[in-house]
Formats: structure tokens, C-alpha cells, sequence
């Protein structure tokens, strides 16, 4: 139960590393996502606070996520390919069974994010400290060297 409790308090902790180019938000598409259009190839959301939306069999190929706050954000079954999380929040974010082929998770928050069915072996960026934090299932595939904790 400690470790659940940590892992949380370093979720909601977390904030994104400084930056000298500022969020750059498309605000129109921020408001498609948040009014339910799950569908969205290459939107630019950096920076967004998207937390507690959902996204579920969207696509978002291509989607720039850089520094967006994507925390308990519903994202399952949807197609990523190429999309940018660097120095995303993705706390508690729920990415089962999504396509993440060439996604760059470079500097992400990856506490209690699940990637339970989903093949991680060609996302980019993943390090195993941040793979420690998320979990899977049988069904995940980590990228050569890491691993994935199954969820409990």
C-alpha cells in the first residue's frame, strides 16, 4: 500500500521540466477534444490540460502532446503513431491496446499509466525508470532491454 501511496504523491507532484519555447496549443482543437471528437491526426494540444478527457478509438496520429497535462486521460484502443508525449503528465493515463509505433515518451510522467495489450517496441524515448511507475499485462511488449510491471 506504501508504494501505491508514493507512486501517487509522485504523480501529482510531478511538473514538467522548463522550457524556453511555450506551450503553442491549438485552442480550437483543445475544445474538439474536450467537447468528445476523439478524432484529431496531427492536432497540436502542447500543453493543454486535457486531464480527465477521453479519447478512446480516436486517432491521433501524429498529435503533439509536448508538456500537455494528459493525467487520468482516457486514450485506450486509439492510434498514436507519431505522436509527441515529451515532458507529458500521463498519470494514471489509460493507453491499453493503443498504437504507439514511433511516439516519443522522452522525459513523460509515466506514474500508474497503463499500457496493459499494447506493444511498446517501437515507441521512442521509454526508459526503464519511467516503465518502473506504469504497468501492463501478458499481453505488453516492451522495448528490447526493458520491462514492464504487470498491473495489479
Amino acid at each position: 500500500m506504501s508504494h501505491l501511496f508514493a507512486l501517487l504523491l509522485a504523480a501529482f507532484a510531478w511538473a514538467p521540466p522548463a522550457q524556453a519555447v511555450p506551450a503553442h496549443a491549438n485552442p480550437a482543437q483543445v475544445a474538439s477534444i474536450k467537447a468528445g471528437h476523439h478524432d484529431c491526426p496531427h492536432c497540436v494540444l502542447a500543453g493543454a490540460d486535457l486531464s480527465n478527457t477521453c479519447v478512446k478509438k480516436g486517432d491521433l496520429t501524429g498529435a503533439d502532446f509536448d508538456r500537455a497535462d494528459l493525467t487520468l486521460m482516457c486514450m485506450s484502443y486509439a492510434n498514436f503513431t507519431n505522436a509527441s508525449f515529451r515532458d507529458t503528465n500521463l498519470s494514471g493515463a489509460n493507453l491499453a491496446h493503443s498504437d504507439l509505433d514511433g511516439a516519443d515518451f522522452t522525459g513523460a510522467n509515466l506514474t500508474i499509466t497503463s499500457f496493459k495489450g499494447t506493444d511498446l517496441r517501437k515507441a521512442k524515448g521509454l526508459t526503464q525508470a519511467q516503465l518502473d511507475t506504469a504497468c501492463g499485462d501478458k499481453k505488453t511488449v516492451a522495448p528490447a532491454g526493458l520491462k514492464v510491471p504487470v498491473c495489479s
